[in-house]
């Protein structure tokens, strides 16, 4: 059986590895981590640890980590189909063999590119925010008391200049209109979607940008704009926050 990295991904990620190694090891938090008895080897220190943030596990005494499907294999002796089907199961996501027709090959390819180029402009965005470009931006986050831990968490940024960025870096304006990052017209061809604008990432499951939110910083129309549905957008399916974190600063904003 062969499954997409997709569908991989969307499994460990609705599978939470705390709760998880948690019905199978006696896990107490200590600092960011949570440490345990290693299950694979005997030892009288907890030296198992694993992260709730990077949704790993580690054994400081015999070396052995992984992820949540890892972790799966190791303890169930499991191979990698059975333990994927189990957590699929747990967290009630419909496995699908992956297509592996010419069709369905290049809509793969499509959707790669997409998200490519999407995860390019969000560090473009970022980079933007703090340079002379983003200075409004940035002054409007810090008014409303966005912390830089924060701005860095969710990713946050300001759009200025992306079509020229992307066409240095030899993307294309066919891929950057199917992507929702750039519009087209008669008069100015193809520019900008999101122009002078603090910029919100819109996370899927798996933590990849796949759209975006814009609030503008001054007298601008409209005031807010979002992304429209592309191949890997889905806005009946994606909301900002998404991905598990809590979207504490979007409110008022």
């Amino acid at each position: 059986m062969r499954y997409s990295k997709e569908i991989i991904e969307e499994v460990a990620a609705r599978n939470d590895i705390i709760e998880v190694i948690g019905q199978f090891v006696d896990l107490k938090r200590k600092g960011s981590n949570y440490f345990g008895l290693c299950p694979f080897h005997k030892e009288k220190a907890a030296s198992f640890s694993v992260s709730p943030s990077k949704q790993m596990y580690y054994c400081f005494g015999c070396n052995t980590g992984g992820d949540v499907i890892s972790f799966c294999m190791e303890y169930g002796k499991m191979s990698f189909a059975e333990a994927l089907q189990m957590l699929a199961e747990r967290a009630g996501v419909s496995l699908q063999e992956e297509d592996e027709s010419p069709k369905a090959k290049r809509i793969r390819y499509k959707r790669n590119k997409i998200l490519e180029i999407i995860e390019e402009a969000t560090k473009y965005y970022e980079y933007q925010l703090f340079n002379s470009n983003g200075e409004k931006g940035l002054s409007y986050l810090k008014e409303r008391n966005v912390s830089d831990e924060t701005i860095a968490r969710f990713r946050l940024g300001f759009s200025n200049n992306l079509t020229r960025y992307l066409r240095k870096k030899g993307y294309s304006d066919a891929l950057m209109l199917e992507a929702g990052l750039a519009s087209h017209d008669e008069r100015y061809g193809t520019h900008d979607k999101f122009w002078n604008r603090v910029m919100f990432p819109i996370q899927d499951v798996n933590s990849r940008v796949i759209g975006f939110g814009g609030r503008v910083v001054d007298n601008g129309q409209p005031k807010y704009m979002n992304s429209p549905e592309t191949i890997v957008f889905d806005k009946g399916r994606n909301l900002f926050g998404v991905n598990g974190k809590i979207n504490s600063i979007a409110s008022g904003i």
